[in-house]
């Protein structure tokens, strides 16, 4: 027996001991796999301890919410008068939120579009400029100023009113929305409001673990949510669905009464405390006057936690007809001048240049005339039928030799000159016919309709003056690998999206004369043959020839052949407009005046500088310069 159980004792030891030691090798591996099952991806701060990491953070920093609430509006009358000051040095950097569209049709000059969701990101490139968010009625713009006088702009503004105010045009967002939408839930003054509880802390769900991090968390996350508004008959009519604040003074609310049931929380600081009296459990929604103190206010307390809205239109939805100020009314707004950009621009553009016959292929309609023609004219003795020659050559090239009568000018100053014509039909030389091209084009626009191109330039009118185009003709495509031989095919056209432009004016004939002054200021807009040879797939070429020329002298490769090229028929829109058109015809007059057009309409375009002349001379059986085409008219020079 003692044998026995001696022997069963230290079994049941080693027995024991084996299982003491499994257990034990189990534990660190069941601890392990504990972790990573119950371990969050990223582990989300306490909190109560988040929120009084930015509360202390704010305060600290001075973003309570009345230091957010100071000076935080401005009126389009006191923008105006800023901007047009002649001092660029107090611009506002003007930022406004409104859909794309809306902007086009009409913004403020110099203002950037952006959302709510980018409006920091524009922010930056403010340069250290106030800035001011325009929306629609000034309550979206509520959301995006909060945002950015929480990360760094602490001047940001509202422009009061939004576009509403600013000009007559845009004041149906604010004219279809006043009306007397307080219900039978609307408690008469000096109706009792409610006494205010102490709620406690708001909570939400954070990474972060200090307050300026939180409060970048907190701040992108109420811009990505977007502008949070409820409609004042919803409200009104179930007043019990909401915590509801008052945001008026109490003389106000004891002069017109409430909605029933609201509370009025005000002072609401931070640091006083007295944002404890909202109910975080509820749905918070704070009303003022015109939604806009109410809208910075909502932006805010969504930052801080909360789940709030803003009461649109304020006491103006809800008592419009009782109100005796903060009121929107006829004299609320301004018609200070917008800035119209984009389709809806360059839509009046075209559709004014259709209905005053100045298409495309209305301007290319006799507008080039031979030296030996004006030569005739000059000489025939009969003053009355002379032309009124413009040559914007350099004035010393000019001094030194001009046609007998012809007044110096310049490309920029060519529509000025012009309208000392006194009535005579005008011509512009120039050195080759080209840069000519975009003054005629110019003029052709503004009222003198039958202005001509001296064909060849000063070149042609006297063999001394030929050397601009004897230097200039060649044969660089003939042995370019990017030059497709005939009858080579051209690439299909494509229907593309018109061209943006911006124009401070929102009729047609405002917007032509902006942008043909814009088109001249530019200068000559050509490229060289080399460039486009070289590299055409930076550009979409356009072969401005007839069919059977293509076929038979061939074209640069990927070339289109957009042609005839007018609004009216459409074909405009075979241009793309997000690349560079290059236009190229014969000895680039015609290609000058072209791409002076499209200048015009929104296009960035350029004229292929010498045309066919530069790139396939030995080729050509037309259209060629040769010393037949240069004359020896007589000279005048300038004392």
């Amino acid at each position: 027996m003692y044998f026995c159980r001696k022997q069963f004792n230290k079994y049941t030891v080693m027995k024991n001991f084996r299982k003491y030691f499994l257990l034990i090798a189990l534990v660190p591996a069941l601890l392990l796999s504990s972790c990573k099952k119950d371990a969050p991806d990223a582990p989300d701060v306490d909190p109560s301890l988040s929120f009084k990491a930015l509360k202390t953070y704010m305060v600290n920093n001075n973003m309570d919410l009345p230091n957010v609430l100071d000076s935080w509006i401005t009126s389009a009358d006191a923008v105006n008068t800023l901007m047009t000051d002649g001092d660029d040095t107090n611009d506002y950097y003007i930022i406004d939120i409104r859909a794309a569209a809306d902007y086009d049709a009409g913004h403020i000059e110099g203002a950037v579009n952006a959302t709510l969701g980018t409006i920091i990101n524009q922010a930056s490139s403010a340069g250290g400029k106030p800035i001011l968010v325009v929306c629609y009625t000034g309550q979206g713009a509520g959301h995006g100023t909060v945002a950015l006088r929480l990360s760094g702009y602490p001047t940001a503004k509202v422009l009061k009113w939004g576009m509403s105010g600013w000009n007559s045009n845009y004041s149906g967002s604010w004219d279809s929305n006043v009306g007397d939408n307080a219900t039978s839930n609307w408690t008469a003054a000096p109706g009792n409001i409610a006494g205010n509880n102490n709620a406690g802390d708001p909570e939400y769900t954070t990474t972060a673990t200090d307050g300026a991090a939180i409060l970048t968390e907190r701040v992108n996350a109420m811009l990505t949510g977007g502008f949070k508004g409820v409609d004042g008959s919803a409200v009104a009519g179930t007043p019990a669905n909401y915590f509801i604040n008052n945001y008026w003074a109490l003389s106000d609310v004891e002069h017109y009464g409430h909605i029933a049931g609201a509370y009025r929380i005000s002072p609401l600081t931070l640091a006083g405390g007295e944002y404890q009296n909202l109910d975080h459990n509820k749905q918070v929604v704070t009303y003022c006057w015109t939604g806009q103190t109410s809208s910075m206010i909502t932006a805010y307390l969504t930052v801080l936690g909360y789940d709030a809205v803003s009461l649109k239109f304020g006491a103006n939805n809800l008592i419009h007809s009782a109100l005796e100020s903060h009121k929107w009314t006829a004299a609320a707004h301004r018609d200070f001048p917008v800035v119209v950009s984009g389709a809806p621009a360059q839509g009046i553009l075209t559709d004014y240049l259709v209905a005053n016959d100045m298409d495309l292929d209305d301007v290319l309609d006799g507008w080039i005339t031979s030296a030996a023609a004006a030569y005739a004219v000059q000489t025939d003795a009969d003053a009355t039928n002379d032309y009124y020659i413009i040559d914007i050559r350099s004035a010393g090239d000019f001094a030194t030799g001009h046609i007998a009568g012809a007044v110096n000018s310049t490309l920029g100053d060519v529509i000025t000159t012009a309208a000392n014509a006194g009535g005579k039909p005008v011509i512009i030389a120039c050195y080759t016919g080209q840069t000519a091209g975009h003054a005629v084009m110019a003029l052709r626009l503004s009222g003198f309709a039958d202005a001509k191109v001296l064909k060849w330039g000063m070149s042609s009118w006297d063999i001394s003056l030929a050397g601009a185009w004897n230097s200039n003709i060649g044969n660089v495509g003939t042995s370019s690998a990017n030059w497709t031989a005939a009858p080579g095919a051209l690439v299909a056209n494509s229907t593309y999206d018109a061209p943006s432009i911006s124009s401070a004016s929102t009729t047609g004939e405002g917007i032509l004369a902006e942008r043909v002054t814009y088109m001249l200021t530019n200068g000559l807009k050509g490229v060289s043959n080399n460039d486009v040879l070289t590299t055409p797939s930076n550009y979409f070429i356009n072969n401005y020839w007839a069919t059977t020329d293509i076929e038979h002298y061939g074209h640069i490769t990927g070339a289109r052949q957009v042609i005839p090229l007018s609004i009216e028929g459409g074909e405009i829109l075979n241009l793309d407009a997000s690349k560079t058109v290059v236009t190229y015809c014969w000895t680039s007059q015609t290609s000058s005046m072209i791409t002076a057009y499209l200048s015009v309409i929104g296009y960035d375009a350029k004229s292929l500088k010498f045309g066919a002349n530069g790139m396939i001379y030995d080729a050509l059986a037309s259209h060629k310069w040769s010393a037949a085409e240069a004359k020896g008219y007589p000279l005048v020079a300038s004392k």
